[in-house]
C-alpha cells in the first residue's frame, strides 16, 4: 500500500453572535454579579450559562452543539480543563474557604492571626469534615448539624471534585 500523505482537516471554530456575549454580560448583571465576565468564579459562570439558556430559548434561538465552549472562548474565559491546574487551584480555594469556616466554628477567629498549632488543628478538622460529608465516603458523616454555609461550601468542593 503506498504512503499517502495526511491530510489535516481544519477545525472549524464558529462564532456565536455578539447577542450570546450581550446575554451573558446582562445575565450576570442581573444576578447582581459585579465585574468582567471573563472573572467570574465558575460557580457563577454556571449560572450565567443557564441563563444564557433560558434567554436564548425563550427567544426561540436553537442552541448549537459545543456554545458553552465557544462562548466561554469569546468571552476571554476557558473552560477549566483548559487551563493547567486551575481545577487543583479552586479545590485549594474552595479547601481554604471550608478551612476558614471551621476557624469560625471553632471560635479561633481568622485563619490568618492563627498560630501555627491552631492551624493545624484546623486544617485536621477542614480535611476530616471534608472526607466525612463526601458522597461516596465509606462511613458517611451525619453532617446535618452543619449550618448553611459550611453544607454550600462542602456542596461546591464536592462539585469541583
Amino acid at each position: 500500500m503506498p504512503d499517502q500523505p495526511i491530510a489535516s482537516v481544519p477545525i472549524e471554530k464558529h462564532d456565536l453572535g455578539p447577542e450570546w456575549e450581550e446575554a451573558a454580560r446582562l445575565a450576570a448583571h442581573n444576578l447582581g454579579l459585579t465585574g468582567e465576565i471573563s472573572e467570574l468564579s465558575p460557580e457563577h459562570w454556571q449560572v450565567v450559562l443557564a441563563s444564557v439558556e433560558a434567554r436564548m430559548g425563550l427567544r426561540g434561538v436553537a442552541l448549537p452543539p459545543g456554545w458553552r465552549r465557544t462562548l466561554a472562548r469569546q468571552a476571554g474565559r476557558l473552560e477549566p480543563e483548559d487551563r493547567p491546574g486551575a481545577r487543583v487551584a479552586a479545590l485549594r480555594a474552595k479547601r481554604e474557604e471550608i478551612a476558614a469556616q471551621v476557624a469560625l466554628e471553632l471560635g479561633l477567629g481568622e485563619l490568618g492571626g492563627l498560630s501555627p498549632a491552631d492551624r493545624d488543628l484546623v486544617d485536621r478538622q477542614a480535611d476530616e469534615t471534608i472526607a466525612g460529608c463526601a458522597t461516596p465516603a465509606t462511613e458517611p458523616a451525619d453532617c446535618s448539624d452543619a449550618d448553611r454555609t459550611m453544607r454550600r461550601l462542602l456542596s461546591e468542593h464536592r462539585a469541583l471534585a
